[in-house]
């Protein structure tokens, strides 16, 4: 293989990282200071429309009766607020403890064998009585306003999705707190810029709405925060971020944990981008497609390119010097992230370089659950149930 050849593979994977992680963030940035969109509602006024409110849940018994006594407790007219609970066949308590809310007008609907999510939002929103349906988990928490926010945001007719954005709260693993809020921090700054063109690149999974009537009928093994605003997408409609609508959640129980979410994210996400590839068509959506290329198929090619280059830079070091100190350099960055997994006691609060080496061992532990996640699209292996592991609620 030439070294020209070798090269440009070498540089192929800097570049895009680069590009992912710094140069399209800055870019969003820009595009949304250069289109503003102004809007005359009045947040203050009662909203006049019903909401259908959906909480899958699968063994919640820890976190479902304060989830929701929590919507139940929101600034929205009762009389318009409508909780379905989809338990996914649950073996704690969880169902009991739906039953409980009965009372207070909260459905339960009781799947007897294990459908996974998206089986039950189908069947949720099949049963639905509001005009706007919002999906959110059992783990989470909302500020009494959300539901407000996220209603009031339909005010324009061309508005078909509205997703908030999740604050991660800092317990015992502060370091996976830290992580999620630095990756959760920058897909707002990019949201907020593709919101200005009605062009959200997927939603929050804890905390979107959408219209009903533009609900379509999801594969089991689809993901729904991301498949659902491609489809809105498709059907000619917007899709914006509410900034003042957020929830409350604990982060990950610990960075391995986060490894698993972020494999089956990557596989479902793959899978939701290619039964929907004809949205990459620059004619027929010429912006959208730039933003889903740009936010989401890059991002997911970041770990493939980067191991090509990595392969390419070993080669390239018994040619180069330059690329030989590009190899020792790397290699002591691969040992770093080594020692902190082995030893995270080194890690001391007081070490001055603490964060950028927290944010590296992250970076190539997600870039390494990309890479996993890949291998189970490519193998066909569909994931429809799961079991979270992230912190449960104290």
């Amino acid at each position: 293989m030439s070294r020209t050849l070798l090269e440009t593979i070498f540089w192929l994977g800097p570049a895009l990282t680069v590009y992912v992680y710094v140069a399209f963030p800055l870019l969003m940035a820009f595009f949304a200071r250069q289109r503003r969109i102004q809007s005359d509602r009045d947040d203050r006024d009662v909203p006049a429309t019903q909401v259908t409110v959906i909480v899958p849940a699968y063994n919640e018994e820890r976190n479902i009766g304060a989830r929701i006594r929590n919507l139940l407790a929101s600034d929205y007219p009762p009389s318009l607020l409508d909780v379905i609970v989809v338990s996914d066949a649950s073996t704690d308590g969880t169902t009991e403890i739906v039953r409980g809310f009965e009372a207070d007008g909260v459905r339960l609907i009781a799947q007897e064998r294990r459908s996974g999510k998206t089986a039950g939002l189908n069947r949720a929103v099949h049963i639905a009585r509001g005009e706007i349906v919002v999906f959110t988990d059992a783990n989470t928490s909302y500020p009494p306003a959300t539901l407000r926010t996220l209603v009031n945001s339909f005010h324009e007719p061309t508005v078909g999705l509205v997703s908030g954005y999740t604050k991660y709260t800092v317990g015992e693993t502060g370091e996976v707190a830290e992580a999620t809020n630095a990756y959760s921090s920058l897909e707002r700054t990019i949201k907020k810029a593709e919101s200005r063109w009605g062009c959200c690149v997927g939603a929050d999974g804890a905390i979107f709405a959408m219209r009903r009537s533009l609900y379509r009928t999801l594969r089991n093994d689809d993901i729904n925060d991301l498949v659902l605003p491609l489809s809105v997408i498709d059907q000619g409609f917007r899709c914006v971020l509410a900034d003042e609508a957020y929830c409350s959640e604990n982060a990950g129980a610990s960075l391995e944990s986060e490894f698993r979410r972020q494999s089956r994210i990557t596989n479902r996400s793959l899978r939701a981008i290619w039964r929907h590839v004809h949205l990459l068509n620059a004619l027929q959506f010429p912006g959208f497609s730039f933003f889903l290329f740009s936010h989401k198929v890059a991002r997911f090619l970041v770990p493939v390119f980067l191991l090509a280059s990595a392969a390419s830079l070993v080669l390239l070091a018994r040619r180069d010097r330059f690329y030989l100190g590009c190899a020792v350099a790397a290699a002591l960055a691969a040992l770093l992230v080594a020692a902190v997994r082995a030893w995270p006691e080194l890690m001391s609060d007081g070490l001055r370089w603490n964060r950028p080496i927290r944010l590296l061992n992250v970076f190539v532990l997600m870039n390494l659950a990309m890479l996993h996640g890949w291998w189970k699209f490519l193998s066909g292996n569909a994931e429809v149930t799961w079991q979270h592991d992230r912190a449960l609620s104290r």
